[in-house]
This record gives C-alpha cells, structure tokens and sequence, in this order.
C-alpha cells in the first residue's frame, strides 16, 4: 500500500520536480504513520503494526444493549489480547530492521526474523478471526463493542493485504455505526484506501466524512492532509484554491505536540501553504488569505509568500560577455 500511495503521490504536479519529490515522500511518510498510529506499533517496510490498538482509544458511548455488551466484552478482550501479542511481535521485527541497517544482523536473525514473520502471520489471522466472531454475531449488533471491534477488524484485514475486505468492513462501520466515535477514522482510512489507489473524488470525499463527524484535531490534519493532496492531484483552479483552504485549516488548528505524526504534517502543510499559494493565489488577496491562517502564523506566513513575490519581480542579471 505504501508503494501505491508514493507513487500516486509523486504523481502530482508541483512547478519543481525537487519540490514534488519531496512533497510526495512527506505525504507518503504521513498515509504510512498515520496507518501505524492507528495500529500503536513503529511503522517497518515489511508489514504493519497489530491491528486493533486504536480500536479502544475512544470510550464507548452510552450502553443501549448491555445484555448484548457483557456477552461482546470477553470475545473483545480476546481480540485485543491476540492484537497486542502481534504488536509485541511488531516491536521485535523492528528492532531487528535497525540492527539489520545497522550491519549487526546475521544468520541467526535472519531465521529469527523468519519465524517471527510466520508467528505474526498465524496471530494476525486469529485476530481477524476473534473480531469477525464478534461483529457478525447478529445477537451482539447492539453491542456497545461492535463499532471498535469492526475498525480492528478493517485493520487486521488491511493488515493481511485484503484491502478490498477491509475497505467493506469500514463502508459498513460508517453506514450502520455513523455516529461512532470510530467513525471518522473509518471514513479517513477509506480515504487512505481511495487515496492510495488513485480514486482521488472518492478519497475528498471519505475526508469530508472524516472531518463531518466530531473528530479530534489529530484526526482532522491527518484528513485535511490526505484531501489536500487528493485535490491537488486532482487539478484546475477550484480543486488547488480548495487545497490552499485544507492546508491553510490545519495551520489554523494550531501546533502538536513535538515529535507526533501531527507535527510533521504542520510543517509540511505549513511549507506547503507558502508554496502553493506563491504559484497559484491571488497576491492581492494574501493579506485576507493568510489572516484566516491565525494570529500565530498568519502573519509569518504571508512575510514569507510576499518575499517570494518580491523575489520573483527582481530583474535577472545580464549575462557578462566571454571575452
């Protein structure tokens, strides 16, 4: 999936291929940590995190079915259990990746690395397997579980490479859980998926779904990321003045803490903003533009597109002639 979003990413059109190369490995780096923050585990080239960590981040809502919820919490717990042991393995094949590129591995890490892969494997499975009995139960609909357990489901599925079960699982987890405090991150993983695939209408769209519900700020820039990139590979006027609001709406959010996923994405969306707008908007309207940015870094911000401006009016030097 990884391979897909870069390279749909580095599809896109920036007026200079250093720039465009280094804006799609920022957006590839942020659909890549954003899929293993949702799963708790260090991103590694060869696979995912456990799926199911993200699943209990959020409290469940009010108990419309307890009967339904005591008889879902122990086929929960299993789940999870199964989903944290993969996560332990995850751990342990990433520590194994730094020792490798560090030139410290062997051939005993090598079959290490071998049967950790297979034991990984083997859980994974179970783990789909212990949310599926969960969530098609049709006595445990009700369950206040069911929505966490059909995001780890999609996760496990996406997990194992069935991105086409997993993409099912989250199109039901919004259709008949939409007011689930799991379902902007449904809609903002469908919106990896579509995004990925290169069905850029369909990828705004499962953003718009994201940032519909009552979603946190970290969620909120992860989708306002995703669609500005889905638009700008989009193209035409519209879609890039739409992109400048999606980037100028994560500035507006305000700072994350260091060193999170969010931070990255400020300081991408932030370089981003100032050269996306110095190539394609209006300089008689960047003073009101960015003033929508905030106090903190409106003013910085346009300082900075206003001094590209000037750069650009500066009259090219003359050639001196070989003598």
């Amino acid at each position: 999936m990884l391979k897909r979003a870069a390279k749909a990413a580095g599809s896109f059109t920036e007026p200079r291929r250093g720039a465009a190369r280094r804006l799609a490995a920022v957006a590839a780096l942020a659909l890549a940590s954003a899929a293993c923050a949702a799963q708790g585990a260090p991103a590694r080239a060869g696979g995912g995190a456990a799926p199911g960590a993200g699943a209990r981040a959020a409290a469940p809502g009010p108990d419309a079915a307890p009967g339904a919820s005591a008889a879902a919490e122990p086929l929960l717990r299993e789940a999870e259990s199964l989903a944290s042991r993969r996560r332990v393995i995850g751990v342990q094949l990433f520590v194994l990746d730094e020792a490798a590129e560090a030139g410290a591995a062997g051939e005993r890490a090598e079959t290490r690395r071998a049967a950790l892969e297979a034991e990984a494997a083997r859980v994974l499975a179970r783990t789909a397997a212990a949310y599926a009995a969960l969530v098609d139960a049709p006595a445990l609909r009700a369950a206040k579980q069911r929505p966490p357990a059909l995001l780890g489901l999609a996760l496990a599925l996406q997990d194992s490479g069935d991105l086409r079960g997993a993409e099912a699982r989250l199109r039901q987890l919004a259709l008949e859980h939409p007011a689930s405090r799991e379902a902007p991150e449904a809609h903002l993983a469908l919106a990896n998926l579509a995004f990925a695939a290169g069905r850029l209408d369909e990828a705004v769209s499962a953003c718009d779904g994201a940032l519909g519900g009552a979603a946190g700020a970290a969620l909120r820039k992860r989708a306002l990321y995703v669609k500005s990139w889905s638009l700008r590979g989009l193209g035409g006027r519209d879609a890039v003045k739409e992109a400048l609001g999606a980037l100028r709406a994560i500035v507006r959010l305000g700072p994350a803490p260091a060193g999170s996923l969010e931070a990255t994405i400020d300081e991408a969306a932030e370089r981003e903003l100032v050269e996306l707008y110095a190539a394609h908007g209006d300089l008689a309207r960047a003073r009101a533009f960015f003033a929508g940015a905030g106090e903190r870094a409106g003013p910085r911000l346009l300082g900075e597109v206003e001094a590209r401006a000037a750069q650009r009016r500066r009259p090219e030097p003359l050639d001196r002639p070989a003598l």
